[in-house]
C-alpha cells in the first residue's frame, strides 16, 4: 500500500467574511469562558491574548455571564478590557483590527441588578447589559453581541438535542415563547442599533424554531437578522446539522460553533497522557469541577472520542488537529471558537486551524465513527442514562445486552 501524503498546514490563519456582516475574522474566533475560573490570574488571560493575537488571532468571545463553573460574571470581560486598554496604550493592538463578541442572558448572572435577577431581554435589561459590557471591555460599540440562550428555556437549553415537554423549562424560563415574546426581544435589539451600541447581533444555544421566529420578525419591523448562532458542536454533538442547518442556510446565518474539543476531553488528554501538554492533568476542566458540563465526558462520548483519537493519529495529526479541523470545514461553520486555559493550548489550537481542508476519506471514516455513536453528548430523554451508559462495559466498549 502506497504510503498516505501527509496533511499540509497553511502558513497562515485564513480570515473569512463572517456571514452577512462587512467583518473579516480569523476563522478561529478566540473563546475566554475559562478566564478567571479555570484560570485563576489575570495574567494568564492576557498572556493567551498576547499569544492568540501573535498567532493572528482577530476575534475574540466572551459574556457578561463569565467565567463558568464557578465565580460567574463579570470578570472575565474586565480582564480582557484591562489587557484591551494597556495594549492600546502600548501600540501593541489597534482596536479596529479586533473584533469583540459578548452575550446578554436571560439568567441575569454578570448583569446590572443585584442580587442577579432573571429576565426575558426586556429592552431596559438588554440595553443595560450591552452598556455594561462595553464598558468592562472598553471596546466602545461591540461587533457581535448575542443572546446567549433562549430565555423561554433559560438554563435548560444546554445538553438536550430535543425539546420533550415544555414543563422541562418551568423552573428556568423567562418568557413564554410566543409570537409577542420574539417580536418584543426584537424590539430590544432595535434599541441597541438604534443607540449605535452594536453593530451586528446573535444567537447562542437557539433551535431552528427561535431562529426562524427571529429572523421573520427581523424582516417585518426593518432589523439587521441575527448574522450567526453560536451552538455546542462537535465529532459527539452534531445535532446542529438537522432543521438548524437547514434554517440558518436560509437566512444566510453563519455557525461559530464552541464545544468543538469537548472541554478538552477531545484533545485526547483525558485518554493518553501524551496529550495532556503543558498544564497538569489534575487542573484540568473535567478533574477539577466534573460536574461542570458532564456531557463531554460521559461513558460513550469518551468511547467515540477513543475511535477519533486513533483516527487522527492514522493520519500523523493530533486529535486537536482532527477535531478543530473538522468543524472548520463544516459548510455552515464559519469560525470556531476555542477554549484554551495556556499559551501552549493557543498555538496548538491555531495550529490546527491551519490545517489545509481534510480529504474526503478522513471524512468519510469520521463519519463512519459517528454513525456508531451518534451526538452522545446531547441526550435525547433521560441525562441520567446517558451518563450511566449501563449497555457500556468496564472498559467502554461498546456491547449490545443479550439478557
Amino acid at each position: 500500500m502506497a504510503a498516505r501524503a501527509p496533511l499540509k498546514r497553511m502558513a497562515t490563519l485564513r480570515k473569512v467574511k463572517y456571514g452577512a456582516s462587512d467583518m473579516m475574522v480569523t476563522e478561529v474566533c478566540a473563546g475566554t469562558m475559562n478566564w478567571g475560573s479555570f484560570n485563576a490570574d489575570e495574567a494568564e488571560a492576557h498572556a493567551q491574548l498576547d499569544a492568540l493575537v501573535g498567532e493572528g488571532v482577530n476575534f475574540f468571545d466572551t459574556a457578561e455571564l463569565y467565567p463558568v463553573g464557578w465565580n460567574y460574571g463579570r470578570t472575565t470581560e474586565t480582564w480582557m478590557g484591562n489587557w484591551l486598554a494597556a495594549r492600546t496604550k502600548s501600540g501593541a493592538v489597534k482596536r479596529d483590527d479586533l473584533y469583540f463578541a459578548t452575550k446578554c442572558n436571560t439568567s441575569g448572572k454578570g448583569g446590572t441588578v443585584e442580587p442577579w435577577e432573571a429576565h426575558g431581554y426586556d429592552a431596559d435589561r438588554l440595553r443595560a447589559s450591552c452598556e455594561a459590557s462595553i464598558a468592562r471591555l472598553r471596546c466602545g460599540a461591540l461587533d457581535l453581541y448575542m443572546l446567549h440562550f433562549p430565555s423561554r428555556m433559560g438554563f435548560e437549553a444546554f445538553g438536550w438535542a430535543n425539546w420533550l415537554a415544555p414543563e422541562r423549562y418551568e423552573k428556568t424560563k423567562n418568557s413564554s415563547g410566543d409570537l409577542a415574546d420574539f417580536e418584543r426581544q426584537v424590539l430590544a435589539v432595535k434599541g441597541l442599533f438604534d443607540a449605535k451600541l452594536i453593530k451586528h447581533w446573535g444567537l447562542s444555544n437557539e433551535n431552528a424554531f427561535g431562529l426562524t421566529m427571529f429572523c421573520m420578525l427581523c424582516d417585518k419591523h426593518g432589523v439587521p437578522r441575527p448574522v450567526s448562532c453560536q451552538n455546542d458542536f462537535s465529532f459527539n454533538n452534531r445535532v446542529y446539522e438537522g432543521d438548524l442547518a437547514e434554517a440558518c442556510h436560509h437566512f444566510g446565518v453563519v455557525g461559530m460553533p464552541y464545544g468543538a474539543l469537548a472541554g478538552g476531553m477531545l484533545t485526547g488528554k483525558l485518554h493518553d497522557a501524551k496529550y495532556a501538554g503543558d498544564r497538569p492533568l489534575e487542573l484540568t476542566r473535567h478533574r477539577v469541577k466534573a460536574d461542570f458540563q458532564p456531557r463531554y465526558a460521559c461513558p460513550v462520548a469518551m468511547a467515540a472520542a477513543a475511535e477519533y483519537i486513533a483516527l487522527a493519529e492514522e493520519y500523523g495529526i493530533s486529535p486537536t488537529d482532527l477535531a478543530l479541523a473538522w468543524t472548520r470545514d463544516r459548510w455552515f461553520n464559519a469560525v470556531v471558537v476555542t477554549g484554551t486555559t495556556t499559551v501552549q493550548q493557543c498555538v496548538e489550537c491555531c495550529a490546527a486551524m491551519r490545517l489545509e481542508p481534510l480529504p474526503d476519506e478522513l471524512n468519510a471514516k469520521i463519519d463512519a465513527i459517528h454513525e456508531r455513536y451518534r451526538s452522545p453528548s446531547a441526550a435525547l430523554c433521560s441525562k441520567n442514562l446517558v451518563m450511566a451508559a449501563p449497555w457500556l462495559d468496564d472498559d467502554g466498549a461498546k456491547k449490545r445486552r443479550t439478557d
